[in-house]
């Protein structure tokens, strides 16, 4: 949700943060290039748009603000994800990611190059959390929301 973070705080601290890690990156702008973007390293590429569902799937991780989209779309994938939280839904959001086990929740106080980095080794050092975002992708595969949200509607409808 680059509308909250107008600067690009987190696509900053992540850039600059995960440069030296044996990671590579890939940081969309969402069409909101900060005025500052650090020197960007070969491992490392950044786009103003990608497609999620295209991408998301070849992913390790997902470094994002925690937005409902954003969230849902990489645990539809099964990709683990580190929530940085910013206002709105995030902060719940990053809670329920955090419960759930598919990811840890980095406040707005830590996103920091320091943090991004702490955060991303603790997800990608610890493989339980792959494991659970990959069971609840299982999981979402089972069943349909569209179909069970039609199925609840008509149950409530015929009360």
């Amino acid at each position: 949700s680059t509308s909250q973070d107008p600067d690009g705080r987190l696509l900053l601290a992540s850039l600059e943060g995960l440069a030296d890690e044996p990671v590579r990156v890939l940081a969309t702008t969402n069409r909101r290039t900060p005025a500052r973007l650090p020197a960007v390293q070969a491992k490392a590429r950044v786009v103003d748009w990608v497609s999620y569902a295209r991408t998301m799937p070849h992913c390790d991780a997902v470094i994002c603000h925690a937005g409902h989209g954003t969230v849902v779309r990489a645990l539809a994938c099964g990709v683990p994800v580190v929530a940085c939280p910013h206002a709105g839904d995030m902060a719940e959001n990053a809670a329920r990611v955090r419960w759930a086990g598919a990811g840890v929740s980095l406040p707005r106080r830590f996103q920091t190059p320091r943090g991004v980095r702490l955060a991303l080794r603790r997800l990608l050092g610890d493989p339980a959390y792959t494991q659970r975002a990959g069971e609840l992708r299982d999981w979402a595969e089972r069943h349909d929301g569209a179909v069970l949200a039609a199925e609840e509607l008509d149950r409530a409808m015929r009360r």
